[in-house]
């Protein structure tokens, strides 16, 4: 039997969950690099979705608590592994993650607009390796995905 065809049916049916920390930041970067859609929040562990989740509801209204227009223009939807919007990543290079038990580190260097970015992802093991938190470490402003998310230091509520 050609045991090759079980490695299609990930790709035709979703993704696999990662087996690696390092087949997690390719299942990340590889499509980013070339421009397609992501859908990130299936590679979050379930901490990082709750802060998400947590971040959306208390940013469905303002700080009056008045409903905040969906529709409304000039909101801006923040990937933190691009450190922005932008996906013209250019000159990408990922270290190889280093593990401890169910964690993981690995830093990820790529410049954007000529924008030099280096980022820290953490990742866990819960079944599956997991995104846990982003950090932007590099030069330029530093900041803690979780922390955004949790403490809204732009002061959006």
């Amino acid at each position: 039997m050609d045991w090759s065809l079980f490695g299609l049916v990930p790709m035709l049916f979703g993704m696999a969950p990662a087996d690696s920390p390092r087949a997690l930041l390719d299942a990340i970067y590889q499509p980013l690099q070339s421009g397609e859609v992501v859908n990130l929040e299936e590679h979050y562990s379930d901490h990082l979705q709750a802060l998400i989740a947590n971040n959306l509801e208390l940013n469905a209204v303002d700080v009056t608590g008045a409903a905040i227009d969906p529709e409304a223009p000039g909101i801006v939807e923040f990937n933190p592994f691009l450190n922005g919007t932008d996906a013209s990543l250019v000159n990408l290079s990922v270290t190889e993650p280093v593990v401890q038990g169910q964690s993981a580190v690995a830093l990820v260097s790529f410049d954007t607009a000529s924008v030099p970015t280096t980022l820290s992802i953490s990742m866990i093991n819960d079944g599956a390796w997991k995104i846990d938190d982003v950090a932007s470490v590099g030069a330029g402003e530093k900041w803690l995905y979780s922390w955004l998310l949790q403490y809204d230091p732009y002061n959006q509520q």
